[in-house]
């Protein structure tokens, strides 16, 4: 959006949210609960799937909120104000006894390298995302091996270059090349909103999804939640581009429902956050061995998060703190540069 402030004063108006990206969010976020504490795989096995859903949703839904806001007013601002508060938060949720692997860090770096994509044409973001997909598997070993090495040569790999390691190719869980492919995904979705592209990649991706599961089903393949390997990548990749596009899709027709989940979405960080406050919670005290996967642990995590989604906005009113408290915050930062603008002669 051009600054126009050199000739005559103008009021920033601020665009309003896409449904169907919201409706992805809250997606994410129900999936997350399930991955994060559901006791028992369910019937056919089909909680499972949130595994490898939730985190790559997450890191589609950087790319397109990046594309959807590319050229907004204070846009790096908003950039940098975003990846501070995600990594802030992630680090400081590190800090307490939880069994959630927090992944806050990773989407705050992702959030960064999304912001410069958004900058490059389709043809360059689709190049990263399967430069990064192709070697993901490769340097995920060597790091390993790498590691491995250290270790028994008596001289581990610790602090900050251990960090740095599992945070762009060898972590456990996360690593940016796993997530990168997804947010390219997004960031692409976002620039081709057309039906034709919609429901041709939606086919494409049941497809791929289908034939996947049944050869793993088969035991033709062995797919894992979070070991990186190109056919696991594969299968998120066709997942998270199923719940992009039929939230894309579905997102006007569900009615209130819709805007329930979307409700939902507009909150992620600060429901993110209290959920991990809360499973901190529930552990203090709990003797060793002890897991949090519990279907009451679910349901009061759901129940909370609709609640709060619901109630928030009805009780605030005041912008931005209406958006959510975390939310409210993020924009109150993101404010206060243009205010400083503002008083700048």
């Amino acid at each position: 959006m051009p600054d126009n402030a050199s000739v005559a004063p103008t009021v920033a108006v601020e665009r309003p949210r896409d449904l169907g990206v919201d409706v992805a969010r809250g997606v994410a976020v129900f999936s997350m609960f399930i991955a994060h504490f559901a006791p028992s795989a369910g019937p056919g096995d089909v909680l499972i799937l949130s595994e490898y859903l939730t985190a790559p949703l997450f890191a589609l839904l950087i790319g397109w909120g990046a594309q959807l806001g590319h050229g907004r007013d204070r846009e790096v601002w908003s950039i940098a104000v975003r990846a501070t508060v995600l990594v802030l938060l992630g680090l400081a949720l590190e800090q307490l006894e939880t069994q959630i692997v927090i992944v806050l860090v990773w989407l705050g770096v992702l959030t960064v390298l999304c912001g410069l994509l958004v900058r490059t044409p389709t043809a360059a973001v689709l190049a990263v995302g399967a430069v990064s997909f192709a070697l993901t598997p490769t340097l995920l070993d060597r790091s390993r091996d790498w590691l491995q090495e250290r270790a028994v040569a008596g001289d581990p790999v610790t602090g900050l270059p251990l960090r740095l390691v599992e945070l762009t190719v060898g972590g456990p869980d996360y690593r940016l090349t796993g997530l990168l492919p997804a947010a390219c995904v997004g960031i692409v979705l976002a620039r081709h909103p057309g039906r034709l592209v919609r429901f041709g990649t939606l086919a494409v991706a049941a497809a791929g999804a289908v034939v996947l599961l049944g050869a793993d089903a088969s035991g033709r393949i062995d797919l894992v939640p979070y070991s990186g390997t190109h056919l696991t990548m594969l299968f998120e990749l066709a997942l998270v581009m199923m719940a992009a596009q039929l939230s894309r899709t579905l997102a006007p027709a569900l009615g209130g429902f819709g805007r329930l989940l979307g409700a939902v979405g507009g909150m992620t960080l600060s429901i993110y956050v209290a959920q991990v406050l809360v499973d901190a919670w529930y552990l203090v005290d709990r003797p060793p061995g002890f897991r949090d996967d519990s279907w009451l642990l679910i349901i009061g995590q759901c129940a909370g998060a609709v609640a709060l989604a619901v109630t928030w906005p009805r009780a605030i009113h005041r912008n931005p703190w209406s958006k959510g408290p975390l939310e409210g915050l993020e924009r109150l930062f993101v404010r206060s540069r243009r205010l400083l603008d503002r008083r700048s002669p």
